[in-house]
């Protein structure tokens, strides 16, 4: 009995506390390495970018399409408008943090006159199924988000932290915002699973998608809104299917007052870089010509 005493105090006084600590030092860690320097180094470049300028009169939003597939300095240059792109990698995680980016950056936002908004989330179901759960927890712009006591499990954790080691170290943006393909060897498009499917267009849609045209339309007070439909690898999609999916989009857009444009799909790998709407620099160009040509249109 003696003996049995002294195991279930040192169960209770010494095992259980190291434990107990062990965990919540594992879950600090685990907060603490949520932080993405990917993201970081995208917005502390857009930051420095913007600082200096005070002629910008155009701007490119969005996720990492936006970022990868056009280019703001060929709108410069073809159309004559002073444009930058501040996009962030997973549009900066979540919508509340994305817009306080927009927000904190030192320029006149209301020089601007043209808003060019293409976003994958109002696109494809998981991308939208994710921004939820980032708006639901707050993530900011590096990805991290509140500390929360219980979480995944450990072996997830490490799961997580090996695949983290073989994500792509992209450059900084060029000094009109854009991805600097000069300095990026990482395109890889024999690796992108082609597997995703078209968002549910549901109540809940419909606000997340026309609150969010309503804050650009506030943000930048005297800017036609561009509602751009991205360039995909949709080989798994019908025809019909988009079809009817972008004819119900376009529905939401007009309720805000925002212009339509719906570009093509990515028609072979060979314009890819590294995930079904993120273009290489010859995709990129073919996605900003077209935008342009379907500009042209819209104005005249």
């Amino acid at each position: 009995m003696l003996y049995m005493g002294s195991v279930n105090r040192l169960i209770f006084w010494i095992l259980i506390p190291l434990l107990l600590i062990s965990y919540l030092a594992f879950r600090v860690a685990e907060w603490r390495l949520q932080q993405s320097d990917q993201s970081l180094i995208f917005a502390e470049g857009h930051a420095v970018n913007l600082s200096d300028s005070n002629d910008i009169n155009c701007l490119i939003l969005g996720g990492s399409n936006a970022l990868f597939s056009l280019s703001a300095e060929q709108i410069s240059t073809e159309i004559g408008l002073k444009c930058y792109n501040l996009s962030l990698l997973h549009e900066g995680y979540s919508d509340e943090a994305y817009f306080d980016f927009i927000n904190s950056i030192t320029f006149d936002r209301m020089k601007i006159t043209s808003v060019f908004y293409s976003s994958i989330i109002p696109v494809i179901r998981s991308s939208f199924d994710k921004r939820m759960l980032n708006n639901e927890n707050k993530r900011s712009i590096s990805g991290k988000q509140d500390f929360q006591l219980l979480g995944g499990s450990i072996a997830g954790y490490l799961k997580y932290r090996l695949q983290d080691k073989t994500q792509h170290h992209y450059p900084s943006p060029t000094s009109s915002g854009d991805f600097n393909f000069d300095l990026y060897d990482g395109c890889d498009s024999k690796s992108i699973k082609d597997d995703w499917t078209l968002v549910n267009i549901d109540d809940d849609f419909r606000k997340w998608f026309g609150d969010n045209l309503l804050t650009l339309q506030s943000l930048f007070q005297n800017a036609q809104i561009y509602f751009v439909l991205p360039s995909t690898l949709q080989s798994n999609i019908s025809d019909e299917e988009l079809t009817t999916f972008s004819n119900l989009i376009q529905i939401e857009v007009m309720k805000q007052s925002v212009i339509y444009i719906e570009q093509s799909a990515f028609q072979s790998r060979d314009a890819l870089c590294d995930g079904t709407h993120h273009a290489n620099s010859h995709g990129r160009r073919i996605r900003t010509n077209e935008l342009l040509m379907l500009l042209r249109v819209q104005n005249h």
